[in-house]
């Protein structure tokens, strides 16, 4: 006779579940984003800046879909829902969450003292994927929504916590970045910005992927498990690196700080570990502890 039986991911026999939770997630990540992506490639289809078909947009909601599902599956719904609404942090982490907003802001003043051409307002509302027409605060919003948590949920919000069981926080993020880069690949054949990129761009985006799934990171285990936090970050960053306005001072600076940002917290983590002080990047706390559901008999 069986029954369902629902224990602590951190309890015995729990390591394959997670395991297997975690294959799982990424597999369905990359099914639900591939299956809207691949069909495009295939079809000749680019996706143009400023443009609202064809779009590369629905896809971007694969790793918070594949993560709700998982979640349901495994009974770790309830402290993903809750990161997904967790606002209520120290104002530090929230100036972390709007620093991308923050260096915008910082640019455009430099350049407005300098005397140097400032990006036209409308050039905040050209993003690749998504109609002009929606405006600067229409673009903004679909771009918080679809790309800032349709993607952060799962990366962030389930496989990270996921990975930390297994791993300490740095290995975790670069386990991750590796993850999150492959999921990018079929961009490259479907995406405009991306099909012009040249080996040097390409090293350069893996880079700064890899230093942005260490800045997230940190600043999701930071700020207690706020999936809204990186959210914010994520779609702030890419307002000023990824529209028709990124260009010149702004991008350099914006992309240059996350790197140097990400170095930093790099060191700062290894001189923790040789002192035997606690983790930079690990949570303060212990985040929610997933559960998993398993037959009992």
């Amino acid at each position: 006779m069986s029954a369902i039986a629902v224990t602590s991911a951190q309890g015995t026999g729990s390591t394959s579940n997670r395991g297997r939770g975690l294959l799982a997630y990424v597999l369905l990540a990359y099914g639900l984003s591939w299956a809207w992506l691949l069909p495009m490639a295939f079809g000749g289809l680019v996706v143009q800046t400023g443009v609202g078909w064809p779009t590369h947009f629905p896809a971007l909601l694969g790793p918070m879909v594949a993560a709700l599902v998982v979640a349901a599956c495994t009974g770790a719904l309830r402290p993903l829902l809750t990161g997904m609404v967790r606002v209520r942090v120290p104002l530090r982490w929230w100036a972390v969450a709007l620093s991308p907003l923050i260096l915008l802001g910082g640019v455009l003043l430099v350049d407005l003292i300098i005397g140097a051409d400032l990006p036209a307002p409308a050039a905040f509302g050209e993003m690749t994927g998504l109609p002009s027409a929606l405006g600067v605060a229409g673009v903004g919003l679909l771009i918080l929504l679809v790309n800032g948590f349709g993607e952060e949920t799962g990366w962030r919000g389930f496989a990270l916590p996921l990975l930390q069981r297994r791993l300490s926080p740095l290995p975790a993020m670069l386990v991750l970045a590796v993850i999150w880069a492959g999921w990018h690949l079929p961009m490259f054949f479907v995406v405009d910005n991306f099909r012009n990129f040249s080996v040097g761009t390409i090293i350069g985006w893996l880079l700064g992927l890899t230093a942005g799934s260490i800045l997230l990171g940190w600043l999701y285990n930071r700020s207690g498990g706020s999936i809204a936090l990186v959210a914010v970050w994520h779609a702030g960053f890419n307002v000023v690196s990824a529209t028709a306005a990124a260009t010149g001072l702004l991008a350099a600076v914006v992309t240059s700080t996350v790197m140097v940002a990400a170095v930093a917290l790099v060191i700062a983590e290894i001189v923790a570990g040789r002192h035997g002080r606690p983790s930079v990047l690990g949570p303060r706390e212990p985040l929610p502890v997933a559960t998993t559901v398993h037959n009992a008999r």
